[in-house]
């Protein structure tokens, strides 16, 4: 015992002797430096959005590389906080609205709903991605019109924050207007849609192969209806493409120059289905509402009553086209409405 006891006092003499040595900080941190807010005054003027959407078309629809001095000035529309959207933020003026493409995840932590930003075009190039016209960064692949800001120092030289204000109203649309220039790319809500039992699915055999190689290696799940292949969710996590996979909702449907079921039973098929897209028709036009496997909400089911025809939805989110067809994207689920303006989620 008499050896216990003395252990014990030569470890507190240790570890007293231990925090003798520790550092005592005894001195004031420094107040975190406030961030500058950018006004009108820095820039003076301002080019609208509309003019800049312009520019693509003045060249010949070609991409355009803005050399002279171009900023513009717009509110931020969109959140990537529920990860519906990618690398990319909406903002908007009186004119027009744009999505810039920021290569960053978590915007929604730097540039909140409302808040102005200024952005200085000057050395950015205004592209086309099937139809609908983006700012971003000359693509060094060229496998596109353009790329994404992707380093601190290229973001820091373009964009900039401004006061922050409320957010953007959106607009409501006719039928007729859904494919107006001034539309695309706005913050806008969409009223008493049905749902058209139409689904479009992109997915791959493989992949991290070439996904140019559609005839070899795509899915393309395109059917006008009436059959959605029972996907009932506004889009499919891994997990979830990988239920309706095995339980062959797709079995019949062509695929690198054989059915999804003969491959899915002998190579195998990947396990992420990229986009769904859940059509519904407003009038007599297909909107495609698309959402992405990455999306908080991708496998939650659409309301039982709109899939049976009952009752309709009204959408608030992001106009877009795609290849001369209307497209939506949503923003999170309280941009789903029932006819009388409530959420269908709670």
């Amino acid at each position: 015992m008499k050896r216990v006891y003395t252990l014990i006092i030569a470890a507190a003499a240790l570890f007293a002797g231990c925090e003798e040595f520790q550092p005592v900080f005894t001195g004031k941190y420094p107040d975190p430096q406030e961030q500058y807010i950018y006004t009108d005054a820095d820039f003076g003027k301002f080019t609208s959005i509309a003019d800049v959407k312009a520019m693509y078309a003045q060249n010949g629809n070609k991409p355009y590389l803005v050399e002279k001095n171009c900023v513009i000035k717009g509110q931020v529309t969109t959140s990537d906080q529920v990860g519906n959207l990618y690398k990319s933020l909406y903002i908007q003026d009186e004119t027009a609205g744009i999505e810039i493409k920021i290569g960053k995840n978590g915007l929604y932590n730097e540039y909140k709903l409302g808040q102005w930003l200024y952005i200085d075009c000057s050395g950015l190039t205004v592209g086309d991605y099937n139809g609908m016209i983006n700012i971003g960064y000359e693509d060094p692949t060229g496998e596109y019109e353009t790329g994404y800001l992707e380093h601190a120092y290229i973001i820091d030289q373009h964009v900039f924050k401004g006061e922050y204000g409320d957010p953007v109203k959106p607009v409501i649309v006719k039928e007729a207007d859904l494919h107006k220039d001034v539309n695309l790319g706005r913050l806008v809500t969409i009223e008493n849609l049905k749902y058209d039992d139409h689904i479009f699915i992109l997915a791959y055999v493989d992949p991290n192969g070439n996904r140019k190689d559609y005839n070899n290696n795509g899915i393309f799940i395109d059917e006008e209806g009436p059959d959605n292949y029972g996907v009932t969710t506004w889009a499919c996590s891994e997990a979830k493409w990988k239920e309706y996979l095995n339980a062959g909702n797709f079995d019949s449907v062509e695929a690198a120059g054989s059915t999804v079921g003969a491959l899915r039973k002998s190579t195998g098929i990947g396990s992420m289905a990229y986009s769904v897209s859940q059509y519904f028709k407003m009038g007599k036009t297909d909107v495609q509402v698309r959402s992405s496997g990455y999306a908080r909400f991708a496998d939650t089911e659409i309301p039982q009553d709109v899939l049976d025809g009952k009752a309709t939805v009204s959408f608030t989110g992001i106009l877009t086209e795609y290849k001369g067809a209307a497209q939506f994207t949503l923003i999170d689920l309280d941009g789903v409405r029932k006819a009388d303006g409530t959420p269908w989620y709670e």
